[in-house]
């Protein structure tokens, strides 16, 4: 079969074979084409996938009232005109200028004119009219699905669009608020007071080290100042973290390592209303609540 017809002529009649434009004996010579060649099969899957969209992206309508009884007469009433018109054939008189018939053969002179030659013209006329109208029609069709289906994807990139404008607001406000962040950190101390002063005491009677905390308050915020002298020596990845403590809540205020029994931190931190400072000894510096025990001790004033 695919030797009997030339490929690129069956590839031309792929979109009239998806609108149902073929008649049957077309339609089967294409099918039976089409299911030796993968190029073709490939084109009418493609194209009917797209014109899958159109339903999509239409609304039903409600015709206005009547409509459809007009249509109908109007149609019916051309079809009748047109039966009459067609039926009926003109015929001019021909004019023979004086001498000329006499010279032309007798049998040219008296043959008669081939009505069915012309009316077979005629007749494929309407056909090849209906053909090259589906054509265009399918190609119109082909045209609003690829058009549907941009406009889908536009849209989709519209949205990625928006979302990605958004997280970029997000990061701007972050950066701005960080940036603000760093230039108060950066600015000097302006009216520090020292709020409160404690000593730490040893948690156990063989612990040595001792230490002291301090609260101060300026225009920065509250910050805790932790200093402290005979520290255990750390072993491995241990490390000596420091909480705010309330009732049962413990609030992490930073982890250090001591040098030769020394060590100290700064933390500054939003008044909740803490009763406690303390220091643990930790297995690692990574812990967000007390795993080790307590080294040093005190009671602090109510922060809130």
């Amino acid at each position: 079969m695919s030797n009997d017809y030339k490929k690129s002529d069956m590839m031309d009649m792929v979109e009239m074979y998806v609108l149902g434009g073929l008649d049957r004996e077309e339609q089967e010579r294409f099918e039976a084409y089409m299911r030796q060649d993968d190029d073709c099969r490939t084109a009418v899957e493609e194209l009917q996938d797209i014109i899958g969209f159109l339903p999509l992206t239409s609304e039903v309508v409600e015709p206005p009232q009547g409509m459809r009884n007009r249509v109908l007469q109007h149609v019916f009433s051309s079809s009748e005109t047109g039966s009459t018109a067609d039926n009926v054939i003109p015929l001019a008189p021909r004019t023979v200028e004086a001498g000329t018939a006499s010279n032309a053969p007798a049998a040219v002179q008296q043959q008669p004119a081939r009505p069915a030659e012309v009316h077979s013209a005629e007749s494929g006329q309407p056909a090849a009219r209906r053909k090259t109208g589906v054509f265009w029609r399918a190609t119109a069709a082909v045209t609003a699905a690829a058009a549907v289906v941009a406009g889908l994807y536009a849209g989709n990139l519209q949205g990625q669009l928006h979302d990605l404008q958004q997280q970029l607001a997000i990061a701007n406000t972050q950066k701005n608020s960080l940036q603000g962040q760093l230039a108060t950190v950066s600015m000097p101390t302006q009216g520090a007071r020292v709020d409160e002063a404690v000593q730490l005491s040893p948690a156990a009677k063989d612990i040595v080290a001792q230490g002291l905390a301090t609260i101060v308050i300026d225009a920065k915020g509250t910050h805790l100042l932790v200093q402290a002298d005979n520290l255990p020596k750390l072993q491995g990845k241990e490390a000596f973290q420091v909480w705010l403590i309330k009732g049962d809540v413990k609030q992490s205020a930073g982890t250090f390592w001591a040098s030769d029994g020394k060590g100290a931190m700064y933390y500054t931190f939003k008044p909740e209303g803490y009763d406690t400072v303390a220091i643990t000894l930790e297995p690692d510096e990574k812990g967000s609540q007390p795993r080790g025990p307590v080294i040093l001790a005190a009671s602090i004033q109510d922060q809130g």
